[in-house]
């Protein structure tokens, strides 16, 4: 077992450095929203995401509403770190 929980801590670190990596190009598509006067929330783009991602979640053998709740939540984090860069002065 302590093989495997290796295992997952190790996916675990590449799940945290890929989330990075989306945050920082989502802090950069919400300076272009900024220099272009986009709103931040863009709801179509936001139902495709979690339709696209739960449907993938399902060919992957998971749930695919906790494939929505999972990427909900990355959504709240990218839209938050793009208010900052929006409010920013």
């Amino acid at each position: 077992i302590h093989e495997l929980r290796g295992q997952i801590d190790e996916l675990d670190n590449q799940l945290m450095e890929l989330l990075a990596k989306r945050m920082r190009v989502c802090r950069e598509i919400g300076q272009y929203k900024k220099e272009h006067n986009m709103t931040v929330l863009q709801p179509t783009r936001y139902g495709e995401i979690l339709d696209k991602r739960g449907a993938q979640g399902s060919l992957c053998g998971m749930d695919s509403d906790f494939i929505r709740k999972v990427f909900e939540s990355v959504h709240e984090e990218s839209v938050r770190q793009q208010m900052e860069i929006i409010n920013k002065q």
